[in-house]
């Protein structure tokens, strides 16, 4: 093998070992910079609802108030909605939005509920007609306001109706923590608790 030969390969080859070394560097740093962005990545969409605005951030422990009031609407629909036909879909449509305790709590009202119509051959149907929503940051409650509807032999009753909740956002996600509902066209927020004092 001539020298000229062996020298001009060894020097190809050096080439070839600094170009892999440079693209093996790019290659670790990339992937450094990646993980780095995943572990301060404070901004990422889940779960979207009907009705959530274009362009909503959902971060890690904040939702801007169109995403939230998407979200609890959602749930007002699903309790609001609820009869002996649909209420297992609705219960599990609802464990993503309740925190443990409070589906606890709703998911027993809701079997209740269900013996009771069905004891009561009351096998109507019904729904949620939205009319506006109201945060108050006084007491950091929410509160979805409308009509309920009841649905029975070809006769729609309409009663004004206030969903009242408290919620809180945790690992991007909007948890209802408590959830009231009654019959009224007023919530019961801070401006109506100060009215209402004995």
């Amino acid at each position: 093998m001539e020298i000229s030969v062996r020298n001009q390969s060894i020097t190809e080859l050096k080439s070839r070992n600094q170009m892999l070394t440079l693209v093996a560097v790019g290659l670790a740093a990339t992937i450094f910079m990646m993980g780095l962005k995943l572990v301060f990545q404070s901004e990422i969409v889940i779960m979207q609802t009907p009705g959530m605005p274009n362009n909503t951030v959902i971060e890690r422990s904040t939702f801007d108030k169109g995403a939230q009031m998407a979200t609890l609407l959602a749930v007002t629909n699903a309790v609001s909605q609820i009869n002996p036909a649909n209420a297992e879909h609705q219960k599990i449509f609802l464990r993503a939005f309740l925190s443990p305790p409070a589906y606890t709590r709703i998911a027993s009202e809701i079997d209740f509920k269900i013996e009771k119509a069905k004891s009561e051959r009351e096998l109507g149907s019904y729904y949620f007609v939205f009319q506006r929503y109201e945060y108050d940051h006084k007491l950091n409650r929410h509160f979805v306001i409308g009509e309920q509807h009841t649905v029975n032999a070809a006769r729609d009753t309409a009663q004004p109706y206030v969903y009242e909740y408290t919620a809180h956002i945790e690992n991007y996600r909007l948890w209802v923590d408590e959830l009231t509902a009654y019959q009224s066209d007023r919530p019961h927020n801070s401006e109506w608790l100060e009215a209402n004092k004995k």
